[in-house]
């Protein structure tokens, strides 16, 4: 497979505590080991490098407030599998691509996984359906052909139809 790459934005984005969670669930379920990890910080006034989620994870504890935030997390050959989490203050943009489909795409997804939670976003399951009370009915009395209204005493009375 030549490999895959896909993108989609998270409007109106506030927590940056939920991007570090997608980028270490996508770590964990590439898996991206070995792990290359760059993270790009911007402020009002410099640029700020980090090599690791755990020093971004202590920096926004400490209460920092970055104005952007890029977060790239990738197997040692980035073509292989990687994943960027591009934040600009108002929104959130999700990258993932890779040559390995198998790990890319599950990096990409357990990202977006953790992202959809944010938002209480789950997959929809359509309720089970009642019994099919009619089909039971006819189970239990043993009636195959007869109309669903009429009981037993009822056709007996009127007889074969003509």
């Amino acid at each position: 497979m030549e490999g895959f790459s896909l993108s989609e934005r998270w409007n109106g984005w506030t927590d940056l505590d939920v991007i570090v969670d997608a980028a270490l669930a996508a770590v964990e379920a590439g898996p991206l080991d070995p792990l290359v990890c760059e993270v790009t910080l911007e402020w009002d006034d410099a640029t700020t490098t980090l090599t690791s989620l755990r020093e971004l994870r202590a920096l926004l504890a400490a209460g920092a407030e970055p104005l952007s935030m890029d977060i790239v997390v990738a197997h040692e050959v980035q073509s292989e599998a990687s994943l960027a989490l591009v934040y600009n203050g108002r929104w959130l943009q999700i990258n993932g691509a890779g040559s390995d489909w198998a790990r890319a795409r599950q990096a990409y997804d357990a990202a977006q996984v953790e992202l959809a939670l944010e938002y209480g976003i789950t997959t929809f399951k359509l309720p089970t359906p009642p019994a099919d009370t009619v089909t039971e009915v006819r189970r239990r009395r043993g009636v195959k052909d007869q109309d669903p209204g009429r009981d037993e005493e009822d056709a007996r009375r009127s007889g074969p139809q003509g």
